[in-house]
C-alpha cells in the first residue's frame, strides 16, 4: 500500500477465469495486457506469463489459457494467486527504477534503461539511497542513453523532475524498510512527457 501510494501505478484488476478476465478488459477498457501474478514466477517475460495489446474479447480468453498453460509449464508447483488485466500503458521511454539493499553498503539505488534493455545494455547508475532530487537528475544524467530521455528522434522528452521525485521516493522506501526487504524492481516505468506510471514492479523480502 505505501507502494502505490508513492509511485503512479496503472490501473488493474486480479481474476480467476477468462470470464473474469473479459469483464475486467470491457471495464478497464481495450487493448490490455494481462499477466499470471504468482510469487513463484518473478520473471514473468521468461516464462512466457505476459500478453499484450489485446483488442478484443476472443484474444483475451486466447491468451488467458495461453499464460496460465505457460506458468504450468515452466513451473509445475508455481503458486498462482489469479492473472492480472491491465490497460495497455501509451507508447513511451521504458525506464527501470531499482533498489537493493546491499550487506556492506546497506540501501541502494539503481535507476536505467528498462523493459529488457537494463540487462542488454548494461546501462545503470547506483547510488547510495536515500538520494535527493540533485542527486537522482546526476544519476539520469550518467546513463549512456539519456537522450532516450530528452526526445530523442522526435519522442516527447521525459519530465526528468517528475522522474526524479520517483526515484528519490522509492529510495526513501527502500532505506525505510531496509530491515524486511532484500531488493525492489519496478521496471518498466513508463514515461512519455509529463506521464510516468510503473506497469510492472516486484518487491523482494528478506530471507
Amino acid at each position: 500500500d505505501v507502494y502505490k501510494r508513492q509511485i503512479p501505478v496503472v490501473g488493474e484488476q486480479l481474476v480467476q477465469s477468462y470470464e473474469e478476465a473479459v469483464k475486467a478488459a470491457q471495464s478497464l477498457g481495450f487493448p490490455v495486457a494481462i499477466k499470471v501474478e504468482s510469487p513463484d514466477l518473478p520473471h514473468k517475460t521468461e516464462a512466457g506469463v505476459i500478453r499484450l495489446n489485446l483488442k478484443t474479447a476472443d484474444d483475451v480468453k486466447a491468451a488467458y489459457e495461453t499464460v496460465m498453460a505457460n506458468a504450468r509449464k515452466y513451473k509445475a508447483q508455481a503458486r498462482i494467486n489469479g492473472v492480472l488485466v491491465q490497460p495497455m500503458a501509451p507508447v513511451g521511454t521504458e525506464i527501470m527504477v531499482g533498489a537493493k539493499i546491499d550487506p556492506m553498503f546497506g540501501p541502494l539505488i539503481i535507476t536505467g534503461l528498462g523493459g529488457i534493455l537494463v540487462e542488454l545494455l548494461k546501462d545503470t547508475a547506483v547510488e547510495l539511497a536515500p538520494i535527493t532530487q540533485r542527486e537522482a537528475k546526476t544519476m539520469l544524467g550518467k546513463l549512456k542513453g539519456k537522450a532516450a530521455l530528452e526526445g530523442f528522434r522526435g519522442a516527447q522528452a521525459v519530465n526528468q523532475d517528475q522522474l526524479a521525485d520517483i526515484m528519490v521516493r522509492l529510495s526513501e522506501f527502500a532505506d525505510d524498510q531496509k530491515d524486511l526487504i532484500s531488493e525492489v524492481d519496478v521496471n518498466p516505468l513508463i514515461c512519455s512527457g509529463d506521464r510516468i506510471v510503473a506497469v510492472d514492479a516486484l518487491i523482494v523480502k528478506k530471507a
